[in-house]
């Protein structure tokens, strides 16, 4: 059993908690990848647990496709940083299980399973589906273990057959993200490829074509809500916001189009005027969100908001070559340091564990599964790219 992070974070000076945070950024900097002490704490043999209670898994609520998809990619990203980490390892190669398993005998998969490990829907949300599609398209080209990239690529193959009935944005700018990742890691993933095998040509046509498809779907809109001032893709601004510039952005990475690169630098800078427009970023609060022309909510800030925009920003670096993006990158995932609208630490550095959101009078003591994987992924991530960089 681990130390409790709450503990720790609450028995921290306000020296201790500068300290951790500066140490913390110099070991992003040099490429080192984030502990991965309470994610395998978060594990049983079913898979991620979906919640905890401060630290503690909670079981009541089960298991979900997404949590484990999130959690395959960051193992792939911490084993790009540290091929033999036998934790990163011990969570892919579960969680990699979790994501076959949720397949149906149909193609289908499900997302949600109880704690006895009885799934307990009929077909998962395009979420989830989309999440699967991202998650086994990184797999199918980055994953240093080639067992994980064949398997990816077969849940690749079923998941994009059923990819046609996704219409919700999100899920879409998902599947962007890994047909992207899987048509052309070198320049479109979060990551290099593992090797240079390519794709079978049959899986990188049906990638090929999800790709252009859901670039079609953003870019078209981006067109019909855009107008003025508001350069962005809804009327409004909800959760995982920064997913949608991204997955323009990497999309025209893949397949070099302009058209792509410049709609996602425009909604970038729309999205950065609200919510990072200095040194600080601001996520906007899941407590009413953010409708045009009515007042944005601050709170409760979600650390997911903050993974997606560090990745926005990276991508923004990787397709223009600007070291501006990188800075606005490590000022964003400072929010999980202290750099935040409380000045409060979100995360233990010691064992990986984020808190669940940041609320006007409080941080949420309890560390589930997507707050600890949003912080985690971002690390790696920034970590990743950075390594990545000529020096």
């Amino acid at each position: 059993m681990t130390s409790s992070p709450r503990a720790a974070l609450r028995d921290q000076t306000p020296q201790d908690r500068v300290a951790a945070s500066m140490a913390l950024l110099s070991t992003i900097a040099q490429g080192n990848p984030p502990s991965l002490v309470h994610c395998r704490h978060m594990f049983d043999r079913y898979g991620m647990v979906q919640f905890a209670i401060a630290d503690i898994p909670d079981l009541k609520d089960g298991y979900c496709l997404d949590d484990n998809t999130r959690a395959f990619l960051v193992a792939l990203l911490v084993r790009h940083l540290d091929e033999g980490n036998a934790d990163a390892r011990d969570i892919g190669a579960h969680a990699l299980s979790f994501m076959e398993a949720c397949e149906r005998s149909d193609g289908r998969f499900h997302n949600l399973m109880d704690e006895n490990g009885s799934f307990t829907d009929e077909v998962g949300s395009e979420d989830s589906l989309g999440r699967l599609i991202w998650a086994s398209g990184v797999g199918a080209r980055c994953a240093a273990n080639p067992q994980w990239r064949t398997r990816s690529q077969a849940l690749l193959r079923s998941a994009l057959e059923a990819s046609d009935a996704l219409t919700q944005l999100r899920p879409l700018a998902y599947t962007i993200l890994g047909c992207a990742a899987a048509i052309t890691p070198q320049e479109a993933a979060l990551i290099p490829a593992a090797t240079t095998d390519v794709l079978p040509e049959a899986l990188e046509r049906s990638a090929r074509a999800a790709l252009e498809r859901g670039l079609s779907i953003l870019l078209q809109h981006l067109d019909d809500n855009a107008e003025g001032d508001w350069q962005w893709f809804e009327p409004g601004l909800s959760w995982g916001n920064a997913r949608l510039p991204e997955a323009l952005l990497r999309g025209a990475l893949a397949l070099g189009d302009t058209r792509a690169a410049e709609a996602g630098l425009r909604a970038l800078s729309f999205l950065a005027s609200i919510t990072q427009p200095d040194d600080r970023f601001v996520p906007i609060g899941n407590r009413g969100w953010y409708e045009r022309g009515k007042e944005r909510a601050i709170y409760d800030q979600q650390p997911i908001e903050t993974c997606t925009m560090v990745d926005m920003w990276l991508a923004a670096a990787r397709l223009t070559g600007e070291l501006q993006y990188e800075s606005k990158a490590l000022t964003a995932f400072s929010w999980f340091l202290g750099l935040n609208t409380n000045r409060v630490a979100m995360v233990d550095p010691n064992t990986g564990g984020c808190h669940d959101g940041l609320e006007q009078s409080r941080v949420n003591p309890n560390m589930g599964a997507e707050s600890t994987l949003s912080y985690l992924h971002a690390h790696a991530a920034l970590a990743a790219h950075l390594r990545g960089k000529p020096r």
